[in-house]
């Protein structure tokens, strides 16, 4: 936990690589101090069927999904999304200087008690 969906538009201005943007989204948030980067787990989804406003080609969107358990303060969750904007808005800065992009975050509560896992470890751990 958590896990980020990071979700563009195909007509993003100068796209950065996927896999590095997320694996600094990953570096971002576990030093906030609140996750282990071990548990982090990201996807990046391009969208090639998709409308901004009134559908003007230059249009464009990137918006994270920052999903979290449930229980964390307002400010803690201020604190993800100002951090992870920040990268963001770095990876896409030729976009947001060169079209109308726009680039949102937002954090998403997961209900604790249906959240379930299963992996290596957890199997482990059950066994012990």
């Amino acid at each position: 936990m958590p896990h980020l969906v990071l979700e563009y538009s195909d007509n993003v201005v100068d796209p950065p690589e996927m896999r590095p943007l997320l694996l600094e989204l990953h570096r971002t948030l576990a030093g906030t101090g609140e996750f282990r980067i071990e548990d982090i787990k990201s996807r990046a989804i391009r969208h090639e069927t998709f409308a901004v406003a009134e559908g003007d080609a230059d249009r464009s969107f990137v918006t994270l999904d920052i999903q979290i358990l449930e229980g964390r303060s307002d400010a803690a969750k201020e604190g993800f999304s100002a951090a992870a904007l920040e990268v963001l808005q770095t990876a896409f800065a030729r976009a947001i200087e060169t079209s109308r992009c726009n680039v949102t975050v937002k954090v998403t509560d997961m209900h604790r008690s249906s959240y379930r896992k299963a992996s290596q470890k957890a199997e482990s751990k059950r066994r012990k």
